[in-house]
């Protein structure tokens, strides 16, 4: 049996539509959908990390910079 989907329709800015054409093309994703669903997967998870009081960091060499990804909740 066939997997049920469900078609949503999403109006974006002009900005927000150029944002997502290019992370639809450093990814390497056929389409936007695709682009749509693994955004969806990640902000999930950093809504989770953030429920847990997890801190995120940035580290580059020796470097370390504590960041905030999710800062609007």
């Amino acid at each position: 049996m066939a997997e049920e989907r469900q078609r949503i329709q999403v109006e974006f800015t002009p900005e927000a539509f150029a944002r997502l054409k290019e992370v639809k093309e450093l990814s390497g994703k056929k389409s936007y959908a695709e682009v749509v669903r693994e955004a969806i997967l990640v902000y999930e998870w950093l809504l989770k990390q953030k429920r847990q009081d997890a801190k995120f960091q940035v580290v580059k060499g020796d470097s370390r910079m504590e960041v905030e990804l999710v800062p609007l909740l």
